[in-house]
């Protein structure tokens, strides 16, 4: 039984990773270059990733508590907002000029691509505890509650996909690399599963903390580095327009689930 637990947690999550990689080959096509349009695309992936944090992070993380929440049920999601946010301001810190103007920084691009890189990885971290939960709670009360997590989750990383995308293109990235970029972000689902498919009885009462964590994090990268480099190269309207644009493609995704 645990055996299956484990395998199913752990195929649903390389699906989903893979699922992830393919929201980039939107980018292929001629009419779609970021290059072109740098400040546009920056303001869709702002607003696909701030749908991502309210409706697959902090609203999930607030229904696993109560219908009616008081202040002491609402304080875990909020705490992890705020580690969230705390530990981007730290990692902005960290990556200070100096640091990657060294060799070995310089392989893995540019601050606001490592910056963008590390958030996405960080919030593929409690949807991989979420598919391990769910398909733990399968084998427990019968259903496919493990099934449709990671289905939902899949359909959900393929607008997530092209919002690591979109950046990477306009920096001159390869197709190649940006797949890779996005499927590595989503890496942290599979590894995450495991753990929390072995002892969901432990991970559960986290999901809280990690989404609000996650989505945190999210939120301060959207407001630190993606909108001011969105409004370097475009008018503050055709980038609200953008954001609303890519916020309501999320919003889509997750009414036609």
């Amino acid at each position: 039984m645990l055996y299956e637990i484990l395998s199913k947690s752990f195929i649903a999550g390389i699906l989903a990773s893979l699922a992830c990689g393919l929201g980039v080959f939107p980018l292929l096509l001629k009419q779609v270059d970021p290059k072109k349009h740098t400040g546009l695309g920056y303001g869709l992936t702002g607003g696909l990733m701030f749908a991502a944090s309210v409706y697959n992070l902090i609203l999930p993380g607030l229904t696993l508590m109560h219908h009616e929440l008081s202040l002491i049920e609402v304080l875990p999601v909020l705490t992890g907002i705020l580690l969230g946010a705390s530990f981007l301001w730290g990692a902005d810190g960290f990556l200070s000029p100096q640091r990657l103007a060294q060799a070995h920084w310089q392989r893995w691009g540019t601050r606001k691509e490592i910056l963008i890189f590390l958030t996405m990885s960080i919030h593929s971290i409690p949807e991989g505890v979420a598919v391990g939960v769910g398909f733990a709670s399968e084998a427990v009360y019968a259903g496919n509650l493990g099934t449709y997590i990671a289905l939902a989750i899949a359909i959900h990383n393929i607008p997530e996909g092209l919002a690591v995308g979109i950046p990477l293109r306009s920096g001159g990235a390869s197709i190649t690399r940006a797949f890779w970029a996005a499927f590595l972000t989503s890496l942290p689902q599979p590894l995450a599963a495991l753990p929390a498919g072995y002892a969901a009885w432990l991970f559960k009462p986290l999901m809280p903390v990690l989404m609000g964590f996650a989505a945190g994090a999210m939120i301060f990268l959207i407001l630190l580095e993606i909108i001011p480099e969105a409004l370097d190269t475009e008018t503050p309207l055709r980038i609200a327009w953008s954001f609303t644009l890519g916020f309501s493609l999320m919003l889509l995704v997750q009414v036609l689930l």
